[in-house]
């Protein structure tokens, strides 16, 4: 027993010993051997002045200033489909179009300053704008409840409340279009109808001065 204990005795001297030289080989096969990162799997896409660019299953939208938005949250990260953008008044907004693996396709934009005060220079940040649905829908409803679309006849029709504070003051026509309801967003509490018209992409309206116009297209179908 008492040899055994010698053995081991010995045996950790000679460890203790060797351990310098065992660390100094360790470090310097770090310095000439760096661990294998991999790649980050990476794309960009850009529309109209804005750019998107996606680093795994994060989304970040950027403008030639810098930074608007992104997205965050396992209920909202996802696949990028399509970067669009939309007028309002004289600006021109961007939207992502992402597939998320619970909630399907969603879109997302900045946030709107009348909604987060305080929150104007926030680059982090986005608003959930909608839902695109991947077959014809007869209604769709905002999730405020202020804005909502059917499809009538031929045609797909848009309503937005008379009183977003009283919603049983009824509702009123904003938008009229012909084609297949696929989806109804909002920016600034404004609605963007999104219909299957017969073309290659989903078409995207809004109410302009004279009637309906055509305000952007989204590339899913």
């Amino acid at each position: 027993m008492k040899k055994s204990t010698r053995f081991l005795t010995a045996f950790a001297l000679i460890c203790a010993l060797m351990a310098p030289s065992l660390a100094y080989a360790a470090e310097e096969s770090k310095e000439t051997a760096p661990p294998e990162v991999k790649p980050i799997e990476a794309t960009l896409t850009k529309e109209g002045g804005f750019a998107a660019l996606q680093i795994g299953k994060q989304v970040f939208v950027y403008n030639k200033d810098g930074q608007l938005f992104q997205t965050k949250g396992k209920e909202r990260i996802g696949e990028l489909k399509d970067l669009f953008v939309i007028p309002y008044g004289p600006e021109k907004i961007p939207m992502i179009l992402i597939k998320n693996d619970k909630n399907g396709y969603m879109v997302f934009s900045d946030l709107w300053p009348k909604i987060v005060p305080g929150k104007e220079k926030d680059t982090t940040d986005a608003y959930y704008s909608g839902r695109i649905h991947t077959s014809a829908r007869d209604k769709v409803v905002t999730r405020t409840g202020h804005h909502y679309a059917e499809k009538i006849g031929d045609e797909v029709v848009a309503y937005t409340a008379n009183d977003f504070d009283d919603l049983k003051k009824g509702f009123h026509e904003s938008i009229r279009v012909k084609g297949e309801l696929r989806g109804l967003i909002l920016y600034d509490c404004c609605p963007y109808l999104v219909v299957d018209d017969g073309k290659e992409t989903l078409s995207v309206y809004h109410a302009g001065e004279n009637g309906p116009e055509l305000a952007s297209s989204i590339e899913f179908k």
